[in-house]
């Protein structure tokens, strides 16, 4: 299962002593998307799905002539999110000029991500100096934790604003924008961009698809865009079908 991985940063508290804390980052997910006003423009998703469990076609709904896999960046010591970002938008940029609705499109993110569950965690490099200090790292420790559940309410707040749509095994909240807010979308509680587990223009002319799991992105659409899709992206393509399986993935 994919873990979110957090940005840490290094505070200063107390007297002369460093504590490494997640830094929480907003409880939306990016200015550019709005909640849907149904779970209608998804609705189709469910429908129009019916593989295997574990295989492209329980992932990508089955209308489209051509599917390919866009595997994921290798992993490296900095800028990997960045990396899978630009392969996001690759699709959403070049999608645009495959699509008659650009915008609104629908970006739909799995429920299941924990963004009102991240606690922050603390630590100090020595044991206390005295029991001042002891006390004062209890006091710490406890306005963090009632930061932590004011933090996990406010998020929680915003996202019962956003409906949600099942599919078998995930459940997802469900946002529009256009095609281009796609390099700015995040998770609440996370600094700096995350991806989302489902898109597609309104016009249903293609679909992209990650899940949990994985981190391959599964395009399905005409034949011509997951062609230009497999010449400009950066990471290897693969063409595949609607009963191969999904890989696992760490």
């Amino acid at each position: 299962m994919k873990v979110p991985r957090h940005t840490l940063a290094w505070r200063r508290t107390g007297p002369g002593r460093s504590t490494s804390v997640c830094e929480p980052a907003g409880v939306i997910f990016g200015e550019a998307l709005g909640a849907a006003a149904s779970t209608e423009p998804a609705e189709w998703i469910g429908e129009s799905i019916g593989g295997e469990p574990w295989t492209v076609g329980a992932l990508v709904p089955d209308r489209y002539e051509s599917l390919v896999r866009l595997h994921a960046p290798d992993p490296t010591p900095e800028g990997w999110w960045e990396l899978y970002r630009d392969l996001f938008v690759l699709v959403a940029s070049l999608g645009a000029g495959y699509t008659t609705t650009p915008t609104p499109a629908w970006f739909a993110i799995w429920e299941g991500h924990g963004f009102d569950k991240a606690t922050t965690h603390v630590a100090w490099r020595d044991p206390p100096a005295n029991d001042a200090e002891r006390q004062w790292r209890a006091t710490e420790r406890e306005r963090m934790r009632i930061a932590d559940r004011e933090r996990h309410a406010t998020i929680g707040s915003a996202l019962a604003e956003i409906p949600r749509f099942g599919l078998p095994g995930r459940a997802y909240y469900l946002t529009h924008g256009p095609l281009s807010a796609m390099a700015d979308l995040r998770y609440p509680d996370v600094d700096g961009w995350r991806n989302p587990d489902l898109f597609w223009p309104h016009d249903r002319s293609w679909f992209a698809a990650t899940d949990v799991d994985f981190w391959s992105l599964y395009v399905g659409g005409s034949e011509a865009f997951t062609n230009q899709l497999a010449a400009r992206a950066s990471t290897r393509c693969t063409a595949v079908g609607y009963h191969d399986r999904l890989p696992h993935e760490d």
